[in-house]
C-alpha cells in the first residue's frame, strides 16, 4: 500500500499562532484576576475564552494532520478527520490534473488545512478531500458520475499510478 501526504494550506499558521497568543492572554487575566482579587465571574469569562481558543486551536492542528490517501491494489482509501472513505478502483473511470478552486460548500468541513465535504466549485460539484481551498489536484471521475478531487503533494506520481491502476481492470474486465 503506498501513502501518498496532502498538499496543505498554510493559511492557518497565523490564526494558529493568534489562537495561542489569546490562549496565553486569557490564561494570564485569568491567573491575575484571581490572584489580584477581581470579582469571580471577570476570572471565569477569560477561562472560558482560553477553553473556546484551545478547542479550535487544537482543531486546526489536528484535523489537516488527520488526512491521508492510501492506494493499494484494489481501491484508493482516503482517512480525513471523522472518518475513511474507500473507492474501489474498478469503480473509477477517469482521472485528471486540475486546477481547482472550491466554492459554496453544503455539508462539509472547511478550515484552513482541511476541506473535506460537497463543494461547488470551477470543476462543478465535487466531493472534495483537500488540504486547500485552491491549487493543483486531481480529479477522479467515478463510474456513478460522482467527482471525488484530491490535493496529494505528488499528485503526478498518483495520476499515474490510478491511470495504471484503471487500465489494468478495464483490461481484465
Amino acid at each position: 500500500m503506498e501513502t501518498f501526504d496532502p498538499d496543505l494550506d498554510t493559511a492557518g499558521r497565523p490564526l494558529r499562532a493568534a489562537g495561542l497568543l489569546l490562549m496565553g492572554a486569557a490564561l494570564a487575566y485569568y491567573a491575575y484576576g484571581t490572584a489580584a482579587g477581581l470579582p469571580l465571574a471577570r476570572a471565569l469569562v477569560a477561562l472560558w475564552v482560553f477553553l473556546i481558543v484551545a478547542v479550535f486551536v487544537g482543531l486546526l492542528w489536528w484535523m489537516p494532520a488527520r488526512l491521508r490517501y492510501a492506494l493499494s491494489d484494489e481501491a484508493l482509501e482516503i482517512q480525513h478527520f471523522l472518518g475513511r472513505r474507500r473507492i474501489q478502483l474498478e469503480n473509477l473511470r477517469e482521472v485528471h490534473e486540475v486546477t481547482f478552486a472550491l466554492g459554496r460548500r453544503s455539508g462539509s468541513a472547511a478550515l484552513p488545512g482541511y476541506y473535506v465535504g460537497r463543494f461547488q466549485s470551477n470543476l462543478g460539484r465535487v466531493t472534495a478531500y483537500t488540504g486547500r481551498a485552491a491549487g493543483e489536484g486531481l480529479l477522479l471521475v467515478l463510474h456513478t458520475g460522482e467527482q471525488v478531487l484530491l490535493a496529494p503533494k505528488r499528485a503526478g506520481l498518483m495520476r499515474t499510478r490510478l491511470q495504471r491502476a484503471t487500465r489494468e481492470g478495464a483490461e481484465e474486465a
